[in-house]
């Protein structure tokens, strides 16, 4: 019998497969499902230990670069708990299987995607701004990552990242035993996954945004080519956005424009997420999630506040506080194509 999820069935059309499979590793953001778990790890032998970091890694120049010897290592995980990892930000190379969520932030593009009756089979490829240079399973100069998410849990069953030489660590989950599975919170991971959604999707807007709180005032920024593009007047500046931004080079008051069109991978820095309505919900920021800076969800202490459009994926009303403090606000007023 085919695997469901209250998100629906999986589509066979691989054009929406990627988007549903996005949704649904955003919606464990909003679960809190408790398995028991055997993961076993293989890291590739290299003769030269392979520097996947990028511009931001942090090898010094001229320093020699050792070898790695293979290493097998199996894991006894009881209890495990996707709630507990999103909120002490668990760096173990086994914690991103039942954390998928944290994929989001690095991801640039799903070069392809297969499914069968109870996994959807993902190939992604590194963002080089967006990407950890720390990560295990994602790092920005990776060659890719392949990924086998379990439709029911959204766990990964199997993660495989590649460098120039080919396959160089590997996590397979040989045994899962799912101990609880509490109801479903749809509204709040139907937001989430609206969210996640807009990694994949192209869409070119005009909107007009109220600023009614921001602690920064510069609108400067360079943007790259991106799939996601939209022009929209604040007060009387008028500007060419892309959600596709470059975290290094963009002012936060602009990064935080391009993430009302682009909110994917705000979702990756989310602890705990509620409805507040069918379209909004209010979440905690994930401890330590420092790479790159979410502009929205910058520090643990904030509460952030979102509203998301349910056609385009774009976040109406956006808020961020600190107790009755306020740092930002923006509402987008009109909206169109």
């Amino acid at each position: 019998m085919a695997a469901s999820h209250w998100l629906g069935d999986p589509p066979t059309d691989d054009e929406y497969l990627a988007a549903w499979a996005l949704s649904r590793i955003a919606a464990v953001a909003a679960e809190d499902v408790h398995a028991d778990a055997v993961v076993d790890i293989v890291h590739a032998a290299r003769e030269v230990q392979a520097d996947l970091g990028g511009r931001f890694g942090g090898r010094e120049a001229g320093e020699p670069a050792s070898g790695q010897a293979e290493e097998r290592r199996r894991f006894q995980l009881d209890g495990i708990s996707p709630r507990r990892l999103r909120e002490v930000d668990s760096d173990e190379p086994w914690a991103t299987l039942f954390d998928p969520t944290r994929l989001l932030r690095g991801i640039a593009t799903v070069a392809d995607v297969r499914r069968s009756r109870t996994w959807i089979e993902l190939d992604l490829t590194p963002h080089a701004a967006f990407a950890a240079p720390a990560d295990t399973w994602l790092p920005p100069e990776a060659r890719g990552l392949t990924v086998r998410m379990d439709i029911a849990t959204g766990f990964l069953l199997s993660a495989t990242v590649a460098d120039e030489q080919g396959p160089l660590a590997t996590a397979r989950v040989s045994e899962l035993t799912v101990l609880d599975t509490p109801p479903p919170p749809t509204d709040a991971g139907r937001v989430l996954a609206r969210m996640a959604r807009t990694l994949v999707e192209p869409v070119r807007l005009t909107a007009d945004v109220r600023i009614e709180a921001d602690t920064h005032t510069d609108l400067t920024t360079a943007p790259t080519p991106s799939p996601r593009s939209w022009t929209l007047s604040c007060g009387t500046e008028t500007l060419a956005m892309t959600g596709d931004y470059e975290p290094d080079r963009t002012s936060p008051a602009a990064a935080r424009l391009a993430e009302l069109l682009t909110p994917a991978r705000i979702v990756s820095h989310l602890a705990h997420a509620e409805a507040t309505s069918p379209a909004s919900i209010t979440a905690t920021v994930r401890p330590l999630r420092s790479f790159p800076l979410s502009a929205w969800a910058p520090d643990e202490n904030l509460t952030c506040h979102f509203t998301v459009n349910p056609t385009t994926g774009v976040l109406l009303h956006a808020e961020a506080t600190d107790g009755d403090h306020t740092l930002f606000r923006h509402v987008v007023t009109s909206l169109r194509p």
